[in-house]
């Protein structure tokens, strides 16, 4: 048995994914297997997967398509390594990667270790190391709840930590197999669930026995601004709805609903409500301006969103905070309609300059 199976969902990635297995077949570490798992590729991405076979370490395993949480689950299906790592197969990783973090879970006897990253910025080459600000020497309790929090949502008091990004993402951890297979843990359907990996995270974090934190950037994320910022989504605001309300009933089953309740509304508001509203001047967006107006209209009026403007989180938290609320919060089409065409084209403007 492997030690670690690393899983890499492919799905037309032929431009990265040999940066992506070199990265990997270079660890330092030699005790793994790796999954290319095909999510039906219309590339050559299968192709490139297959070059690889020879090297003992590689199985690939062809699959029809379902997307990023359904091949992540067949990948987890396949493996059979005391661990499990998972790697977007457009990124790369460092060669101490495997052999640093399967020795700080054995030392502590963790089910789950946490670590960082570097943003590697695909438009201007700049790379940023994205670290947890945890503070130096704190016990490793301690920063797992704060993590825990920070998955749920802001709070206001939150400092340098508003600054965290990709916390929720499957490749920014290490899992124990036997924990993470016990525990019934299974990525959701992005075609469905908008942040496919955030409720597994979040429920990770919670049943996890004993979680890791090892201060090193073992990671690098390719980050394109501009695709970020023009990309649409259809129905967006409904598929994060359904990932709030995924997170919302684990937290009650596991009595932790009040705790953390107004992080939870900040989120709706900030990550749900203010993204499907960018979201919706994408220029991406085939629809006209009726079409925008009742999406704009449909998002204001949405029952969990009045009620999140409501949060506390919100009323004292930063400017740009205040501004989001009391434009959601004003439930006005036209107001809104005219603020997040202007904060769209803005975002596209800045990315551009980046």
């Amino acid at each position: 048995m492997p030690k670690v199976s690393v899983i890499v969902p492919v799905y037309n990635v032929e431009r990265y994914l040999n940066q992506c297995v070199e990265s990997l077949l270079r660890q330092t570490f030699p005790d793994f297997e790796l999954l290319l798992v095909n999510d039906a590729s219309t590339d050559g991405s299968l192709a490139l997967c297959r070059r690889y076979e020879s090297d003992p370490r590689v199985r690939v395993i062809d699959k029809p398509h379902g997307g990023l949480g359904d091949t992540r689950n067949r990948g987890v299906r396949e493996a059979r390594g005391e661990y499990l790592a998972f790697v977007d197969s457009d990124d790369w990783v460092e060669p101490c990667m495997l052999e640093d973090l399967t020795a700080a879970a054995d030392r502590e006897e963790a089910d789950l270790v946490l670590f960082d990253y570097v943003r590697e910025n695909e438009e201007d080459g700049v790379s940023r190391v994205c670290s947890l600000p945890a503070v130096p020497g704190a016990p490793q309790e301690k920063t797992a709840a704060r993590v825990l929090q920070e998955l749920t949502g802001p709070a206001p008091d939150s400092g340098p930590w508003r600054e965290v990004e990709m916390l929720g993402c499957a490749w920014r951890r290490l899992y124990r197999r036997a924990w993470f297979c016990g525990c019934g843990l299974s990525y959701y359907k992005e075609q469905e669930v908008m942040l496919e990996d955030l409720p597994v995270s979040i429920q990770a974090h919670v049943l996890a026995r004993r979680t890791v934190y090892v201060p090193g950037a073992y990671y690098h994320y390719r980050y394109n601004p501009v695709s970020l910022s023009t990309r649409y989504r259809p129905g967006k605001m409904e598929m994060l709805l359904r990932c709030h309300a995924i997170i919302g009933a684990f937290l009650e089953a596991h009595g932790l609903a009040e705790a953390y309740a107004d992080r939870r509304s900040a989120w709706l508001v900030r990550q749900a409500a203010h993204g499907s509203l960018v979201n919706c001047f994408s220029p991406q967006n085939p629809a006209g301006f009726g079409a925008r107006w009742r999406e704009v209209r449909g998002i204001l009026r949405q029952p969990a969103v009045r009620e999140s403007c409501a949060s506390p989180n919100l009323k004292h938290g930063t400017k740009a905070d205040r501004v989001i609320r009391l434009i959601i919060g004003s439930r006005c089409t036209a107001a809104a309609y005219l603020f997040y065409s202007l904060y769209a084209r803005s975002l596209r403007r800045s990315a551009g300059k980046k």
